[in-house]
């Protein structure tokens, strides 16, 4: 066989297996995947505040029995998980988990976090899903940066804070041939028991309230095939509601640790790829429509 008789049979026989399908799976997550990335480079290395919120995932739970697990990784080295259960019908019940390690010196995030929550679910003909949760969470984080600056010289700053909140949420999911795309909004309270610069010691902010948005696409679940593992892609934002001081000009009337408390005020950004298990062993559950 001749060299281009060889390539052409070669690549002939792996043309033949790209199906529009596969194609259009792989081209999906070639663009999320560099989406997720360019803005996470962007936005969330520039995080400054010791704040640092879990996702406000969406379970796409609609009938009773039913339950997922999902796991999610950030840029920053941050790994997810959460579960999602419906003991019985219109009843959904949520925990979930988070931990980060320290990755550098002068630019990390360590965190510990976990919340538990419970609410219900209305589905919206076939397609469409709606539900909404309320719960508990707490933290312990410990965050420290470098200000971004054109200048030779730079800030460093850092932060330790324990904490916990109460939030509520909703979310709406809309479902096509192998895919969900949805977005959720959830509004957090957020109390301080510890919050200080390691430098200036107790800051003071007590307490603030935190308003969380999170867009979400799930791809590969087939009804026909029962698949039970998907791809999961995030990214959301999460803005302060308690007002900030106007701190443009530095120091300019108040002290460094108002200035730093300020900092802790600042938007949050979160960006994350992960996968969702969806297990059909439960007695009564039924697959999804």
């Amino acid at each position: 066989m001749s060299c281009k008789s060889w390539f052409a049979a070669r690549w002939g026989m792996r043309l033949a297996l790209i199906t529009p399908k596969s194609f259009l799976m792989r081209s999906t997550l070639y663009r999320l995947r560099h989406a997720l990335w360019l803005t996470s480079l962007i936005f969330g290395a520039g995080s400054c505040t010791v704040y640092a919120p879990m996702q406000p995932t969406m379970p796409l739970l609609r009938a009773p029995g039913q339950a997922e697990a999902a796991a999610s990784l950030q840029p920053i080295g941050r790994l997810e998980a959460t579960a999602a259960y419906v003991p019985v019908r219109h009843v959904l019940l949520t925990a979930g988990g988070t931990l980060c390690p320290k990755l550098g010196t002068n630019n990390f995030l360590v965190s510990r976090q976990y919340e538990v929550g419970g609410g219900s679910y209305l589905p919206l003909g076939t397609s469409w899903l709606l539900n909404g949760l309320g719960g508990y969470g707490q933290a312990v984080n410990n965050r420290g940066y470098h200000d971004l600056s054109f200048i030779l010289s730079s800030t460093y700053s850092e932060y330790k804070a324990r904490y916990d909140k109460l939030f509520a949420q909703v979310g709406l999911a809309k479902r096509f041939a192998g895919t969900s795309i949805g977005c959720t909004y959830r509004l957090t309270r957020v109390r301080f028991s510890m919050l200080e610069d390691v430098s200036l010691g107790p800051l003071p902010l007590s307490k603030m309230l935190r308003h969380e948005a999170l867009f979400f696409v799930r791809y590969g679940r087939d009804d026909s095939s029962r698949s039970r593992w998907e791809a999961l892609a995030t990214m959301g934002l999460s803005v302060s509601g308690t007002p900030r001081l106007d701190d443009s000009q530095g120091y300019p009337t108040y002290g460094a640790a108002e200035y730093q408390a300020n900092r802790n005020l600042l938007p949050a950004f979160y960006a994350s790829l992960g996968i969702v298990y969806r297990p059909y062993w439960q007695q009564g559950a039924t697959v999804p429509k």
